[in-house]
């Protein structure tokens, strides 16, 4: 196995830590995280992405609907297993990481319920978005991510409701992409907790790293440091390793051991000119994050909980234009479910929308009474 450029710099340090700060991964990615919505601008939302989500009946790109899942599964098991060690020899983790060790199993369970939930082949055949930046992806994907993002990952079911209302006030959701919806949140939720995950592991492994450097602070020096930097921004982990040896070396005079050379600490100074801004920024984040991890767990449960027949029901334009007639609501289940699948058939091969093929199934029914 060749020898890493970080591996060269810092032979000592330990392969999980080099594993986590691998620049060849790519830079971690933030959170799926953004301005929270309450109803009424959650339903404004709705209704603009109604407006403007194209999308089309075509076979989604070959990432299919699960990008990087079994990526994210592998990513958190590093990450679990890498922040676990680190809890076992007496390092302190933050909330975020203890949520993320103690729920693990139900986390590891998504894996087995997205597959059996609803087979590939499913979603294969749901509409996909056309624009960026989720081109090529079932629209509901987009309809959960924007869910999840101005939720702060919390499942609301009213608010799920009122968005997917107010969604199809312009553009109806398919019957198919209404029951894909419980799956493709826990998607999206697992995406989120691999970002976070890889997050915490990451910038720990950063700040570890910057323990052995200070440990042998004599021997540092600038080149060293701006090669190490260099590869730790690719994996944008740099700014908490210089905040980490500010921290460190912050007192030159206290210890002979972690002191730095004088171009040491200019050039610390420079790379890193408002260490506690950065540092007091760091805290703002292992808040939020704390936030969105257990709002992820604790919405996975739901989901799993959640009586998705009558949110199916009360969200989809389609079962609210059949309900209203008194025939279709007194079917039984298997009559009910006969008539929806002989709806979506005529709608794909008519090439019209299910909402049509509905309207047309309900004049017939109301000329035979």
């Amino acid at each position: 196995m060749p020898i890493s450029a970080l591996q060269r710099l810092v032979p000592d340090a330990p392969q999980a830590l080099l594993f986590m700060l691998d620049p060849t991964q790519g830079a971690v990615l933030p959170p799926i995280r953004s301005e929270i919505f309450g109803p009424e601008r959650f339903a404004q939302h709705g209704r603009s992405l109604g407006l403007t989500q194209d999308a089309a009946l075509r076979p989604a790109r070959d990432a299919g609907f699960f990008p990087r899942f079994r990526s994210n599964v592998l990513m958190l098991r590093r990450a679990h297993a890498y922040m676990g060690a680190q809890a076992a020899t007496g390092y302190d983790v933050s909330p975020a990481a203890e949520w993320l060790l103690d729920n693990f199993h139900l986390i590891e369970a998504q894996l087995k319920a997205v597959h059996e939930g609803l087979p590939r082949s499913y979603f294969r055949a749901l509409p996909v978005l056309l624009g960026e930046p989720l081109a090529g992806l079932p629209r509901v994907y987009g309809v959960a991510w924007a869910f999840v993002a101005h939720t702060d990952s919390a499942f609301d079911e009213d608010l799920l409701l009122r968005y997917l209302n107010a969604y199809q006030d312009s553009r109806a959701l398919n019957l198919s992409e209404m029951w894909a919806l419980p799956t493709t949140l826990r998607v999206v939720l697992v995406e989120n907790l691999r970002r976070m995950a890889e997050r915490l592991a990451s910038h720990k492994a950063a700040r570890e790293l910057a323990n052995l450097c200070c440990d042998r602070a004599a021997q540092l020096t600038v080149p060293m440091l701006q090669a190490l930097v260099g590869e730790l921004h690719q994996r944008a982990v740099a700014p908490v390793f210089l905040a980490k040896m500010a921290l460190r070396l912050q007192d030159r005079i206290a210890v002979p051991a972690v002191r730095a050379s004088a171009d040491v600490q200019a050039w610390l100074q420079t790379a890193l000119p408002d260490a506690p801004a950065l540092q007091t920024q760091h805290r703002a984040d292992q808040t939020a994050d704390n936030l969105s991890v257990s709002n992820a767990v604790t919405s996975l449960r739901a989901i799993a909980s959640a009586d998705w027949t009558d949110i199916v029901a009360r969200g989809s334009s389609l079962m609210r234009q059949l309900l209203a007639s008194p025939l279709f609501a007194a079917e039984d289940n298997a009559t009910r479910d006969q008539t929806l699948h002989g709806i979506e058939s005529l709608a794909r091969r008519s090439q019209r929308s299910e909402q049509e093929v509905a309207r047309e199934l309900l004049r017939l029914m109301a000329q035979s009474q």
